[in-house]
Parts: structure tokens; C-alpha cells; sequence
């Protein structure tokens, strides 16, 4: 894989180090994930406030790269991670994105009906 899009079989523009710092600086940069292409090799994507408020993918390329479809592909999953820290994430601690997520409604609080709330989070087991 070298071409960027080749991973979501879309086209994507790619950003250098640098224009991503600045972009996420900016407030541009919403969030980031690292998925492994094979043969124990990382591409960093970042998610990217886009036109009208659509979110889009961007692939990052090396700082010498001039060629804008070449996709930069880490050695390891740490230093894709710590390119994400390089470029202004708090990477100290990482876990599953939560996108617009609802906080659930406590044990024993009114349902929409308005009877109590009786479900619990997983099933009793024996």
C-alpha cells in the first residue's frame, strides 16, 4: 500500500507533519486512529471538520514527500501513536472513540413512559 485511499478504497489528500499541527492547532482536527495495513505496517488517519461540516480522512506523508498521494507507513503502532502526540494529541491515554455519546439513564431513574428503569447492564448469570 503507498497510495493514499488505498486503505478505504476512497480518495483522500494527504498532510505533512507539519500542515497538521497547524491544522490541528486550528481546531480542524477532531480525532485520530492508526490501522494496520499488513506486514506489521501503520497508517495514521486523522478525522477532519471538512466543508459544510462533513467529516473527512486524512492520510499523513512524510515532511520530504512531495508526492500527495504517498502515504506514510509506520514501522510500529507506537510511533504512529507518538506522531499523533507530535502533532498535539494527548496520546497518554487511548481507548475506544465515543462519538456523540448519550449518558445513560441511572438505575431506578423514570423511563420515557415514566415507570422506574429496570434494565440492568448485562443479564443475571448463574
Amino acid at each position: 500500500m503507498g497510495m493514499s485511499g488505498e486503505l478505504f478504497e476512497q480518495e483522500f489528500e494527504t498532510w505533512t507533519p507539519a500542515q497538521a499541527k497547524t491544522f490541528f492547532r486550528a481546531g480542524m482536527v477532531d480525532d485520530f486512529f492508526v490501522s494496520n495495513v499488513g506486514e506489521d505496517l501503520w497508517v495514521l488517519t486523522l478525522l477532519v471538520v471538512g466543508r459544510g461540516g462533513r467529516q473527512i480522512q486524512i492520510q499523513l506523508r512524510t515532511a520530504r514527500e512531495l508526492d500527495t498521494h504517498k502515504v506514510r507507513q509506520f514501522k510500529t503502532l507506537d510511533a504512529a501513536v507518538r506522531a499523533a502526540g507530535e502533532i498535539g494529541f494527548d496520546v497518554r491515554n487511548i481507548g475506544i472513540a465515543r462519538v456523540a455519546q448519550r449518558a445513560l439513564p441511572r438505575a431506578g431513574s423514570k423511563a420515557h413512559g415514566g415507570a422506574p428503569e429496570r434494565r440492568t447492564m448485562l443479564p443475571d448469570v448463574d
